[in-house]
């Protein structure tokens, strides 16, 4: 986010009466602050104190007074923003409301509401979303295809497409909106990642089989190891490192864990062969990682924005890396250079699939289109029909004919491999 200024003489106890006040300074500190600090300023902007934030970034002044619509701040967090912040997430209309109105009435600023230092919020300090908040962060489909989970705000639906009328299964267990879902390769669990909490589902009758908990905070991104025995979170608190964790999928004992990357984590994928696993960092990098002892085996400075996902070639000798810098990019694996770069995305290139082993690779992005693109063309070569909304998550069938997105309006869209949307699955 960006700068923001305070009205100076405020009286100390009208902040603290200032419920407004207090809620507007927990979104900063929960959404901004974690990339406008000390140790990582972005745009030149530290949001931690006062008198830095009153210095102001490169953009200057964030808002003006009085005056919400007319504000950077508020331009930015809205849905059709170009660029968008805060990056892979959308505040809800509740908290933008307050941020107006804090800005309408004169925005004064509590210096200690934005202290994320050693700060935790347990999962029974959120509040309960607004009950037409269904953004599909994530999905993902069955090992064999039969199967759809997504997850509809903090609700995760299992659509059986393998009927003419879908059954559904809901699976509730989260308070927060689900960012992460992964399914076993051997089709026996799935796992839903929110507020600091991964939920593990028996696929056979969809009862919870376990719980992780205490988790530093928001778990965006899950996997399961090859041969389904463990299970790969990643997770970190506001302001600080980036957490990659290993669980034994039977017990759930934790086996390994290690700091991974500066900030939030927001796509992880394991190798063709799953021996190694990659990450995709808001620090701008890619890191790979050997699954045994965690340690790093190679890095790519990649983009010159957060990196919003990752998706190998089958024959695990490319990755494609695609960011909020607008821009696909192609690496060779084993030397780590840069073979293309793909440009023409209207916004963050939010999720990318490589479903053959061809030159052809899937993009989504902010305006709801998918994009067919190619390994060695320096645009993409369609695009694809426009959902109604940004698209934030993707997947695709084995056979690579069908393709499944989820959008911000609580919307699954599916494409069929010419790019005709040919169904929507709404909540219900």
């Amino acid at each position: 986010m960006l700068a923001l200024f305070n009205l100076e003489n405020t009286n100390a106890k009208d902040l603290e009466d200032s419920d407004l006040a207090i809620n507007a300074m927990h979104i900063l500190r929960d959404h901004c602050v974690n990339c406008h600090n000390p140790k990582k300023s972005k745009g030149k902007l530290d949001l931690t104190t006062y008198q830095t934030a009153r210095i102001g970034g490169l953009e200057g002044s964030a808002f003006i007074d009085g005056s919400p619509d007319e504000s950077r701040i508020i331009r930015l967090i809205k849905p059709i923003s170009d660029p968008h912040m805060p990056p892979k997430q959308q505040l809800s209309d509740d908290e933008i409301n307050i941020l107006s109105q804090w800005i309408l009435d004169g925005p004064t600023w509590i210096t200690s509401e934005l202290d994320i230092e050693n700060r935790i919020v347990a999962s029974s300090e959120l509040g309960d979303l607004p009950n037409d908040y269904r953004p599909v962060f994530a999905l993902t489909l069955s090992p064999d295809d039969q199967q759809l989970a997504a997850a509809y705000g903090n609700r995760v639906v299992v659509n059986n497409l393998s009927t003419k009328t879908l059954l559904r299964k809901k699976l509730n267990g989260h308070k927060d909106a689900v960012q992460s879902i992964a399914w076993s390769p051997d089709g026996k669990l799935l796992a839903t990642g929110g507020f600091r909490k991964v939920n593990l589902w028996d696929t056979k009758d969809w009862l919870l089989f376990g719980e992780i908990e205490e988790l530093p905070g928001r778990v965006t991104a899950l996997a399961f190891s090859a041969d389904s025995r463990s299970l790969i979170s990643a997770s970190n608190a506001s302001g600080e490192k980036s957490k990659i964790s290993i669980w034994n999928s039977e017990d759930l004992n934790n086996v390994i864990e290690w700091s991974a990357h500066n900030g939030t984590i927001y796509d992880i994928t394991l190798s063709p062969d799953g021996e190694y696993l990659a990450t995709a960092g808001e620090d701008k990098l890619i890191r790979f990682w050997n699954l045994i002892d965690g340690n790093q085996l190679k890095q790519i400075e990649a983009h010159s924005a957060p990196i919003m996902s990752l998706a190998f070639k089958p024959n695990g000798k490319s990755l494609a890396s695609g960011a909020a810098d607008k821009e696909l990019k192609i690496w060779d694996i084993e030397t780590r250079e840069q073979k293309n770069l793909v440009t023409g995305h209207p916004g963050n290139v939010a999720a990318v699939v490589w479903p053959a082993n061809n030159t052809e690779l899937i993009t989504a992005s902010d305006d709801g289109a998918l994009r067919l693109c190619s390994e060695a063309s320096k645009s993409p070569v369609k695009t694809w029909a426009k959902a109604k909304d940004l698209i934030y998550s993707l997947d695709v069938t084995t056979d690579g004919k069908r393709f499944f997105g989820g959008s911000e309006n609580g919307q699954v869209y599916e494409w069929d491999r010419n790019g005709k949307i040919i169904r929507t699955l709404v909540f219900k």
